[in-house]
């Protein structure tokens, strides 16, 4: 496998490591190096929740296993399929006790779909094999035991690898849902043009419900694209069945799809608490290949109008 990349800002905080560090600063350096039995004693791992999945931001969660304090500066993430991160908003300096861990917040770099995507690690090979390699600093300057005051040292330091793991395969899936869409949005464009409360037939009959519209428009040039199936979300499900196939979707041949559908569940927490309710999950195959599931998003109205739904046809 090949090695990811990682790099986090740590600058030296524990005023019992002074005398060490000051023996090896040498005159005219700016920067100190960090204690050698720190560096060992740091790990990280990659973890992406729900509300990161859209916009494609992580964070790395920093460990310090040693007995001395450092402060977490910052960081970025360089693996292969991927350009190099960014920050996802502004970086502060904080503590890193001896024990304790940190989240450095980050934007995952540019897909490269010409690349092989990570290796998905799990269970124990997401504890036993490094995903990714961090290099961690410590800033320059008198060490204190307050981090706002390391905060305008983070530019400095000297750089010290630590192995990451991506305990849930994030980066594997990131990638392959990245270069699926890519690859149908090459030959289709998708996007929701209506949500609208309706009365719908179910299983059982006629119930209040809704209706969706995604528009199916071929791009010109492009390759072929089939839409083999879409399956509800956390807020909407199929009106009479597990997941909208064959007739459901015979309407793509024209451009547009209209899907039938109730809400998934009727507790009020589903609604307040809703992260990927409004992505709709389609599989497509293109050129009569399958490919990953992409999600279609919707507009800020879209998401209002989809509230609506589910409150009017569960009577809240």
């Amino acid at each position: 496998m090949r090695a990811r990349r990682a790099v986090v800002g740590i600058a030296g905080l524990a005023l019992g490591v002074a005398a060490a560090l000051a023996a090896c600063t040498t005159p005219g350096d700016d920067t100190e190096p960090l204690p050698a039995d720190v560096a060992p004693a740091l790990t990280a791992a990659l973890r992406q929740d729900r509300t990161q999945y859209a916009d494609r931001t992580a964070a790395l969660h920093v460990v310090n296993g040693s007995d001395r304090a450092v402060t977490l500066l910052g960081g970025t993430l360089d693996a292969p399929g991927f350009g190099p991160s960014t920050p996802d908003g502004d970086p502060r300096a904080r503590t890193l006790a001896p024990g304790a861990g940190r989240d450095v917040r980050l934007r995952l770099g540019e897909v490269d779909c010409d690349a092989d995507a990570p290796e998905p690690l799990t269970g124990a090979a997401a504890q036993t094999t490094p995903v990714a390699t961090a290099t961690v600093r410590l800033a320059p300057g008198e060490l204190t035991t307050d981090p706002r005051d390391a905060a305008s040292d983070a530019d400095g330091g000297t750089a010290v690898q630590v192995d990451v793991t991506d305990p849930l395969g994030r980066l594997s899936a990131v990638h392959a849902e990245a270069c699926a869409e890519r690859l149908v949005a090459s030959g289709v464009a998708l996007r929701v043009t209506g949500v609208e409360s309706a009365t719908v037939r179910t299983a059982d009959g006629e119930a209040p419900g809704g209706r969706l519209t995604l528009a199916v428009d071929p791009v010109p040039g492009g390759p072929p694209v089939r839409l083999v199936e879409i399956t509800g979300t956390t807020l909407l499900t199929p009106a009479a069945g597990d997941a909208w196939t064959g007739d459901d979707l015979a309407g793509q041949a024209d451009g547009q799809v209209v899907l039938d559908l109730v809400p998934a569940r009727c507790d009020p927490h589903v609604v307040a608490e809703d992260k990927r309710g409004t992505f709709l999950p389609v599989h497509a195959e293109v050129d009569g290949a399958p490919q990953p599931v992409v999600h279609v998003p919707m507009t800020d109205e879209q998401r209002a109008a989809t509230y609506d739904l589910v409150r009017d046809a569960c009577g809240w």
